[in-house]
């Protein structure tokens, strides 16, 4: 959206370029990237940047309020209702919709989550497309550019160890060395010290946590950056060794909790928030007969990647969910999605930022700290509708 810098590295771009580029990132990685990479970075004015953080810090503490806390407490179900609860969510994401002009952009929010994102990985991958297209050294991902990379990790660091041992804090996934998010995890163990731990691993005795190291020695857990999403373990039924309800002698860095709280069950109450939370209702209170439902997109409540949305709902697809079920589900005002992007060839590609924010312990408010991009060709995110198109898929904004 800086129409110099776009002419610039269009005109660099090449396959060879995109291809060396995939290299250095799994080089730095450490590990194959499992997920597409877009051909291009998104580029933003600091102007831009900063008033996407400060539309998604001012959704995060509205989210945060007693009242609507109430409504995410709801969304949390009891086989997964963990003890020593944070009084905020330590990382959060914000999902908006660029949509307006490449002259006016303007933002709306998509989804939001109580969960960490990328937040190794998408630095390294702004570094590597910045150096192998040779891009000014100054354009970084960074929300507020002027927090510079170190003072980053240096965040980063106080808010996933704390001051522990990173011998003691561990970053629990399920079978993480098989997840696509692999290369974050390996960036966060770099970075860190610290271990990457299958939960299905981890074992209790008495009110004490640990996991076996390579040798079979039990290593005790004091600190966890939780990346585990319930989703999966429901989805897979996956059986623990402990009872992740009760309550350990642990820190939660990033609470599992949050993941339900801060999620799209809170849609519908933040609305008015600010200019970019569009119109949601519940199913269950809509009424949906005397609505354009062409303006809408129909949702579950409690699915994980965009499963299950319906970008054309008709009544019949409303009736077809049963009475009992309709709590879950929601309609959301339909956003039009810019085109922010020209291919060298001519083509168009649309996206959405993700914000990724921090809210660390006894401090007031969240910060916005980090950008992700996903490109598009399609009607929506995502891989299914991308399948077999260039220029889309993960990228980062660079901030000028």
């Amino acid at each position: 959206m800086i129409p110099e810098l776009r002419k610039e590295f269009n005109s660099r771009f090449s396959w060879d370029l995109y291809a060396k580029q995939i290299a250095e990132l799994e080089h730095r990685s450490g590990c194959k990237i499992e997920f597409r990479i877009a051909e291009t970075p998104l580029f933003l004015t600091r102007e831009m940047a900063g008033r996407a953080g400060k539309l998604a810090e001012e959704i995060l503490i509205k989210a945060v309020t007693p009242q609507l806390q109430q409504v995410g407490k709801t969304a949390i179900p009891g086989s997964y209702n963990v003890a020593d609860e944070t009084p905020r969510p330590l990382f959060a994401a914000i999902d908006f919709a660029i949509t307006g002009s490449r002259e006016d952009p303007q933002f709306k929010l998509i989804e939001l989550q109580g969960f960490p994102s990328l937040y190794h990985y998408q630095p390294v991958f702004s570094e590597s497309i910045r150096d192998v297209y040779s891009l000014p050294k100054e354009l970084n991902g960074l929300i507020y550019p002027e927090i510079g990379i170190e003072k980053y990790y240096e965040i980063l660091a106080k808010a996933i160890v704390a001051g522990g041992d990173p011998n003691e804090t561990v970053l629990l996934e399920i079978d993480p060395m098989n997840q696509k998010t692999k290369c974050d995890f390996l960036l966060a163990q770099k970075h860190l010290g610290i271990h990457i731990v299958d939960i299905c691993s981890v074992i209790s005795q008495g009110n004490e946590l640990f996991h076996p190291s390579h040798d079979g020695k039990l290593i005790r857990i004091k600190r966890i950056y939780n990346r585990a999403i319930a989703d999966e373990l429901f989805r897979k039924n996956i059986s623990l060794r402990f009872d992740i309800r009760e309550s350990y002698d642990v820190e939660w860095a990033g609470h599992p909790n949050w993941y339900f709280r801060i999620s799209k069950v809170l849609l519908p109450h933040l609305v008015g928030t600010n200019e970019a939370v569009p119109k949601a209702f519940y199913l269950i209170n809509a009424d949906y007969k005397h609505m354009d439902l062409s303006g809408f997109v129909l949702k579950p409540l409690y699915s994980f990647a965009g499963q299950g949305v319906n970008v054309n709902p008709t009544i019949a697809d409303i009736e077809a969910i049963s009475e009992q079920e309709r709590s879950d589900w929601l309609l959301q005002e339909k956003v039009e999605y810019a085109n922010i992007i020209t291919t060298p060839n001519g083509d168009e590609v649309r996206g959405e930022l993700r914000i990724m924010l921090l809210w660390p312990e006894g401090e007031n408010s969240p910060q916005a700290l980090h950008t992700l991009v996903r490109l598009t060709r399609g009607k929506m995110v995502g891989v299914d509708y991308n399948k077999g198109l260039d220029w889309v898929g993960s990228s980062c904004a660079l901030v000028q």
